[in-house]
């Protein structure tokens, strides 16, 4: 045998162990095996192990027997690029299974070339990825379902102006609210994952925080306590706090989560009740003296002294009543605020129910208690119309009115109303608070709404008393102002200028009671609905010279100048706007200094009549203007301490005016004087 012979059987020897192995490895293989012509028109042999139907003969149409019609472009494309680039073909694409259903394949083929370089066939392999590709569009579908519920329960939780947040065993935030970031003034990355100190939180703060949540972590219990906090924008507040353990599977303190509410207003509402009691006692010790001055002055007035003895004495008893019940309204009010506050730290265990509505799907998602407050059952389904069905008719179109201007100017929507049990029939008052929140390109309104049955219920029962107990204290006041009287009509007769002296500061005190008792009453219908507003056309030019002519007649201490008013028709309540002209003039005498001159005026603007009582006094400090129409609200300071008040004359103003749909401001510089405005809408008749 030639030496050429033997190389050329070798080499066969060569090629058939090779093709031997190679099948070897192709029948051991899972995958579909296949090869096509140079330019993939026809299929040469297709194995397709049970995943793709078998093709044993050469077929021009396998594309169309393998591939779904919406894959041939796709499939096509990375054909073409691989015959131009003569390189690996390999594509994830969808195929036509052997049942003719649809499924997913990574497929990769490798040309077979000549020693030119040319294409001479393809062959490649195809692997069954179904079950990997649905595996993640499922995992893709759940984590779009986590990311909705996450960002459903983020703009939940903005909607409360409560301060929620979550500390770890090191004393480090790992969460704050919108509303606590605000506070401090911070955002998420620059506060979440620091310390307090880090936060701005003074050493003694934050070391009685970190005492807490060590207790806390010991006791597993939660603690509650009160603390005074620098605020970014408003300054220093007083907030009210509790601290929760969070338990892991085990059972064992993992976090510390807590809830701040600010309740400064609250401590304001506490001190402005300390003041009045403290008022009322000066007028009854001054009360007292004027008893003790008149029993001394002669014998001839001792049975009429004795009768306004019995009826002072009535009056202390019947304050005594008033304070005793001012004090038992604020301890069961205080009880609740607590019972509300200790009910959770988060949310879904707060005793809120919370709802979601998507702006342009109008999709409505309420929470199990917020179905409970409806009425509903906790599985009922639930829309934005059953649920407004159920809204109190008295105040139906106005929640409605609000929910519209939330969604079209994007104010908040903050109301209470009452709403009555879609199965249960029951009455419940409750406070809703919602607004507008954009994510990913979306409107939502999205808010929380909470229970103040009690709270209303204690409120009404407030007003009923002072209106019953007013009522019951103007009887004996005007008795004693007739016994006054008369004895002032007895004595202009006689020399005696100290018992009429004497009688003149005793008729002053009785009045300043009767006009406070007036003040309480009205603020009593006023709250309760019962002050009613009897609108008339008539001109306010009219109304304002029948004031001018009454100080004029009665006020010689001030020069009181009334610019000339032209004919303003208003549609309002004549007796009520004549008590606001009256109340802002007369609290320009008592804060002018005698012989002072006050102005007032009245002219039309922009289809408003707008009415103004300038003065020279003592003037308004900046930090009291915005709060000086708030009820019982009285300025601090030593050149105070000779006027009297409770707060409540421009409170009443500030209503009447707001009911007439007017406005009501003042203007002042501290030490020169003030400007006390109103306006009300001409009368379109």
């Amino acid at each position: 045998m030639t030496s050429n012979s033997k190389e050329y059987s070798a080499n066969e020897n060569k090629v058939r162990t090779s093709e031997a192995r190679f099948r070897a490895l192709v029948t051991a293989t899972s995958d579909v095996i296949y090869s096509v012509s140079a330019d993939w028109q026809v299929m040469q042999e297709l194995d397709g192990r049970g995943f793709l139907k078998d093709s044993t003969e050469p077929r021009a149409d396998w594309m169309s027997l393998n591939i779904p019609p919406e894959e041939t472009e796709r499939v096509q494309a990375a054909i073409a690029e691989a015959i131009r680039e003569k390189k690996i073909f390999q594509l994830e694409h969808r195929v036509i299974r052997a049942d003719s259903t649809t499924g997913w394949t990574f497929s990769r083929a490798v040309p077979i070339m000549d020693e030119q370089g040319d294409i001479l066939e393809w062959f490649g392999t195809a692997t069954d990825i179904t079950e990997h590709k649905r595996a993640e569009e499922a995992l893709k579908e759940a984590k779009a379902l986590s990311d909705q519920q996450k960002r459903v329960y983020e703009t939940i939780i903005s909607g409360t102006p409560d301060l929620m947040y979550v500390f770890d065993l090191q004393y480090r935030f790992t969460y704050a609210n919108t509303a606590l970031l605000n506070m401090w003034g911070k955002t998420w990355d620059n506060a979440v994952g620091k310390g307090l100190l880090e936060n701005g939180y003074e050493p003694w703060h934050a070391e009685m925080h970190e005492r807490e949540i060590d207790q806390v972590r010991a006791t597993k219990q939660p603690l509650r306590g009160e603390v005074s906090f620098p605020h970014a924008i408003l300054g220093k507040r007083v907030y009210d706090y509790i601290l929760t353990p969070v338990l892991d599977e085990s059972g064992e303190v993992e976090a510390v989560a807590g809830t701040t509410r600010d309740v400064t207003e609250r401590k304001q509402w506490e001190d402005s009740l300390e003041k009045a009691s403290e008022d009322l006692q000066v007028i009854n010790e001054e009360m007292a003296a004027t008893n003790e001055e008149l029993a001394a002055s002669n014998e001839e007035l001792l049975s009429i002294n004795e009768e306004l003895a019995l009826v002072n004495q009535e009056l202390v008893i019947a304050q005594h009543k008033i304070e005793e019940s001012n004090k038992e309204q604020y301890l069961a009010v205080a009880e609740t605020l607590r019972a509300q506050e200790n009910l959770k730290i988060a949310v879904d265990a707060a005793g809120l129910g919370t709802f979601y509505i998507s702006v342009t799907e109008q999709q409505f998602i309420a929470s199990p208690k917020l179905k409970e407050f409806f009425g509903f059952l906790p599985d009922e389904e639930i829309t934005y119309e059953t649920a407004l069905k159920q809204v109190h008719p008295d105040y139906i179109h106005e929640v409605s009115a609000h929910v519209a201007a939330a969604y079209a100017n994007g104010t908040r929507f903050d109301m209470e109303y009452p709403i009555i049990g879609y199965h249960d029939s029951k009455t419940r008052w409750v406070r809703g608070v919602g607004e507008i929140q954009h994510s990913e390109g979306k409107d939502y309104f999205t808010g929380v709404l909470h229970e103040i049955t009690e709270k209303k219920q204690d409120e009404m029962r407030k007003n009923d008393f002072i209106g019953m107990v007013s009522h019951e204290l103007k009887t004996p006041l005007t008795s004693m102002k007739g016994y006054i009287q008369l004895l002032q009509m007895r004595l202009k007769k006689t020399n005696d200028n100290f018992t009429l002296s004497a009688l003149d500061k005793a008729n002053g005190q009785v009045s300043k009671m009767t006009s406070m008792i007036n003040g309480f009453l009205n603020i009593s219908r006023l709250e309760s609905g019962k002050i009613h507003i009897d609108r008339q056309v008539f001109d306010l030019a009219l109304l304002i010279k029948e004031s001018e002519e009454e100080f004029l007649a009665t006020i010689p201490t001030h020069t009181l100048i009334f610019a000339p008013v032209e004919t303003t028709i208003v549609s309002a309540d004549r007796d009520k706007i004549g008590q606001v002209i009256h109340n802002l003039i007369s609290n320009a005498v008592k804060y002018s200094p005698n012989g002072s001159i006050i102005n007032v005026a009245c002219i039309t603007i922009g289809g408003a009549a707008h009415l103004s009582v300038k003065d020279l006094g003592m003037g308004i400090k900046p930090d009291d203007i915005t709060k000086i129409f708030d009820r019982y609200y009285r300025v601090e300071g030593g050149h105070m301490h000779s006027i009297s008040g409770f707060g409540i004359g421009l409170y009443l103003c500030a209503e009447i005016i707001h009911r007439h749909q007017g406005n009501i401001w003042a203007e002042s510089e501290f030490g020169k004087g003030s400007v006390f405005n109103f306006s009300l809408p001409l009368s379109e008749v």
